[in-house]
């Protein structure tokens, strides 16, 4: 019936009857010839069979891990080792900066390190006799080095005096020892003369015994000296040049006696420390000492640990492998934190990155299948699986969509990062179940049924429908049974 009209209007066509009444007109005379009364009907016999129902949608390939790596610190591009293109595997070395301080930082906390450690297993192994022997000499020179510091410095005391200050003095070597320049303070002129006679008995009796006793009074004395020197002017008697050569020598003498007095004081530091390192070792250890050995070594070992970090920061590696896609790092460049040098896309480690509308994203879940197809491979089906469907939407074009992504079922060497593809995917499947063509239903009043031959006559039937594949099948769940004789159309 449907190819006679069908004829029948090519016939029209063809003649180029465009008269919308009269090809109406003749159309109602051809229908009524081919159907004289009645309705006619084509039918479809109720059976099982498999429902298949699908989303299709248009994605493209991406890489399931990207990086863009920076460094974590400033610095100058001694070496790039992977350039643009360059397949890298996890750890490999991309890019190193200058580290020469760095590394030296390095090395001394390692050895800082290492020299505690040592400390620290001494301490719990024990005082061993060698080790006391050391010390012990250790002492010996460090109290030898005490004694030369004094006799040096009583020799600096006594050529002081005798030569930078006994030359202002008349006998400078006896009770009546008086300083030769015009004073008008006469109390400073005294205690001047007075110290000088001390200062004898200080020169007749200094030893080591008396040495803190005697060296501030010497200390005194010449710093009145030299004040006194300080007040003199020009005159007939003394001339400025003789001023100031008393001067120099008494500033020349100050300084070497304050620096005899440090070496003195440095030597006699050095002794203590050697002193009380042999008693210790003579002791033992406590275990008070070896807890703040073992805290030193921490301390160390945390030293340590923050120059290996950030000698670590000096060179740029790959997390994964990969491909390099860029490259911006260049020998001799100076780069800042943060800034993009390198990055790297997974390497055949793809996925498949959709957006699915409003309407089918409830279809769909984590786990479906997918068939998956490209045009730069005809007539390949490749196969996936539906990983993760985002949370919130995307607008696309103004239309309500919502990201999925869809991993390849194993790996696929020949596929690359940014092809088009096309994805059937299967949201669910149903296998021998009763099956109806999608046309054959009809609805009224909010319900579902069927025209349903029982005889000569044609009954309307409600059923329940489940699945509806993407082929136009529908699942039946209830309301026919298998064999059943439907109408797929009818016309009256």
């Amino acid at each position: 019936m449907k190819k006679r009209i069908n004829t029948f209007i090519n016939w029209i066509k063809s003649h180029k009857i465009i008269s919308g009444v009269v090809a109406l007109i003749l159309l109602f005379i051809l229908y009524k010839i081919v159907f004289p009364g009645g309705t006619q009907h084509e039918t479809y016999i109720v059976k099982s069979g498999d429902v298949v129902q699908k989303v299709i949608v248009n994605g493209n390939t991406r890489p399931v891990d990207s990086v863009d790596l920076s460094f974590e610190t400033s610095g100058t591009v001694a070496k790039v080792y992977a350039p643009l293109g360059t397949r890298v595997q996890s750890g490999q070395t991309l890019v190193a900066l200058d580290s020469g301080t760095t590394y030296a930082n390095y090395l001394k906390a390692k050895a800082n390190l290492q020299g505690e450690q040592a400390k620290l297993d001494d301490l719990k192994n024990g005082t061993r006799p060698e080790e006391l022997a050391v010390s012990q000499t250790e002492v010996d020179n460090a109290q030898t080095a005490v004694n030369d510091a004094e006799k040096s410095l009583q020799g600096k005391v006594v050529d002081i005096i005798n030569n930078n200050v006994d030359q202002l003095f008349s006998n400078p070597h006896t009770n009546i020892a008086t300083i030769n320049l015009v004073l008008y303070d006469s109390d400073l002129k005294n205690k001047i003369n007075n110290e000088r006679v001390v200062m004898e008995n200080v020169l007749n009796t200094w030893s080591a015994n008396n040495v803190e006793t005697y060296f501030p009074q010497v200390s005194s004395f010449i710093d009145h000296v030299a004040l006194a020197v300080n007040t003199q002017s020009a005159s007939p008697t003394l001339s400025q040049t003789t001023i100031d050569g008393y001067k120099s020598a008494l500033s020349s003498a100050r300084a070497s006696l304050v620096s005899e007095k440090q070496s003195l004081n440095n030597a006699q530091a050095s002794l203590m420390v050697a002193e009380k390192n042999l008693a210790l070792k003579k002791a033992g250890a406590t275990p008070e000492a070896i807890a703040a050995e073992a805290a030193q070594v921490l301390e160390m070992q945390a030293q340590f640990e923050s120059a290996s970090s950030e000698l670590s920061k000096m060179t740029l590696r790959s997390p994964q492998n990969g491909i390099v896609t860029r490259e911006d790092a260049k020998v001799g460049q100076t780069v800042t934190p943060g800034t993009v040098v390198v990055s790297i896309i997974s390497d055949n480690n793809l996925e498949i990155e959709a957006n699915v509308s409003e309407i089918n994203i409830g279809k769909v879940a984590i786990g479906n299948q997918a068939a998956i197809t490209f045009d730069a491979f005809p007539g390949q089906t490749y196969e996936g699986k539906v990983t993760y469907i985002e949370p919130g939407e995307t607008i696309v074009d103004g239309v309500v969509n919502y990201k999925v992504k869809v991993a390849f079922s194993k790996l696929y060497p020949e596929i690359k990062s940014g092809l088009t593809c096309k994805l059937e995917i299967i949201t669910g499947t149903k296998n021998n179940v009763l099956v109806v063509p999608q046309y054959s239903l009809k609805t009224k009043d909010n319900e579902t049924f069927v025209l349903k031959k029982e005889g000569k006559n044609y009954v309307e039937v409600p059923v329940t429908v489940g699945l509806k594949g993407q082929d136009g099948s529908v699942e039946v769940i209830s309301g026919l049974i298998s064999g059943d004789i439907i109408d797929t159309i009818s016309v009256k």
